[in-house]
């Protein structure tokens, strides 16, 4: 296509002249890849793809972290740590990730392991969600842990993408009814069944939904509009879960408490001074009244924000939200109040947080999850 290939000799040319003008080598400074999609198309006119490969390093730091049992959850530095054994929680996003990158066959060769170790986590009416170095389960299983919510949301997403695992709907349908009924108390377990009920029990979204704005409704005031009194853990994944359930039941109450607590978030994490998104620490968190704590930042907040604007944008038209989802992606490329890229270029791993001094320089499940996830959004980034 020759108009095609006039049009990218022209961008390249451009590009060319801007890394002479700006001298990229010589005065350390960086540029930050901004992209449309992930894909594998033959024409790109406008040069705003980019191809599954240029996350192979990612990819394969993730298949370093899996053996013949499933993910290990922890490392260290960039060494599994088998000490610490594996868990249903990383093993589930695990699934999300093979069915968000179905072009990398090394990777989708480990689904069944992934899905494998889910299955196995399922005895005596329960979900247990840590598996030992001795091959022995830890006596934690609860009915309401979030394990079970995520592994709820990945087979209902397996289920819907993918025909040849329709029989585990089965399994789901155990796990989900050893829940149903229960008293759930944590926001995050509710909203992760409204993910996994988006394709499993759609009958039930309005259960659920209507729960986490009882809860909304029960806590928030005009200088707190969350679900809890305490804002701690990958929290972008509560609003999406009500993002959600508008989609599915047009229900306007579910957007409005949605983009509302979202954008509370946003004004709370944003630090002005350093233009950029700043999470809550995990030690101490952030209290309604009380501390906040800005360390130690932990990847899996960036990415559960990029996810929840990405679909916030998706869903309102709103332009902000696609800055947003942006803005939250770049913290894993120095866009933080440490200036702290958080890719290992050499090992392909993410690391697991940093403090006010100091990074954690071990590279578990979890940050490259959460990273390889949000990279499956960037078509609204």
């Amino acid at each position: 296509m020759p108009f095609v290939d006039n049009i990218k000799n022209i961008i390249r040319k451009q590009l060319n002249s801007f890394r002479k003008a700006t001298d990229i080598s010589s005065n350390g400074a960086c540029l930050v890849l901004l992209y449309h999609r992930v894909t594998d198309y033959e024409t790109d006119p406008q040069l705003l793809c980019v191809t599954p490969q240029n996350f192979d390093k990612q990819i394969n730091y993730l298949l370093k972290l899996s053996d013949e049992v499933g993910l290990i959850e922890h490392a260290t530095r960039d060494e599994p740590n088998y000490k610490e054994g594996w868990c249903v929680d990383d093993n589930a996003r695990a699934i999300q990730v093979c069915l968000a990158f179905p072009e990398n066959k090394q990777l989708n060769q480990k689904l069944s392991t992934y899905v494998s170790f889910i299955k196995s986590a399922w005895r005596e009416g329960k979900l247990f969600n840590d598996f030992n170095e001795d091959l022995t389960w830890k006596d934690d299983a609860t009915t309401d842990g979030e394990h079970i919510g995520r592994a709820l949301a990945a087979f209902g997403e397996l289920i819907n993408k993918r025909k040849d695992f329709e029989n585990i709907k089965g399994l789901a349908d155990k796990i989900y009814k050893s829940i149903k009924n229960k008293k759930i108390r944590w926001p995050r377990v509710t909203a992760q069944l409204v993910l996994g009920g988006k394709y499993l029990y759609p009958e039930d979204i309005k259960k659920w939904a209507d729960k986490l704005v009882k809860i909304y409704r029960q806590v928030n005031d005009n200088n707190w509009k969350w679900f809890e009194s305490k804002i701690s853990y990958d929290n972008g994944r509560i609003p999406m879960a009500l993002l959600t359930a508008f989609e599915i039941t047009g229900d306007k109450k579910y957007l409005k408490i949605a983009t509302e607590s979202l954008d509370f978030l946003t004004d709370l994490f944003w630090d002005e001074d350093k233009q950029c998104l700043s999470f809550p620490g995990n030690k101490g968190w952030i209290e309604k009244d009380g501390i906040r704590a800005k360390f130690d930042q932990q990847p899996v907040e960036a990415g559960s924000m990029v996810e929840a604007y990405n679909l916030a944008y998706k869903i309102t038209d709103n332009k902000k939200y696609k800055k947003l989802a942006k803005i939250a992606f770049e913290w894993y490329e120095g866009r933080n109040i440490r200036k702290q890229k958080m890719i290992n270029e050499v090992s392909g791993g993410i690391y697991d947080g940093f403090g006010k001094k100091e990074v954690n320089q071990n590279q578990g499940a979890e940050a490259v999850l959460s990273y390889l996830l949000a990279v499956s959004k960037v078509e609204s980034i």
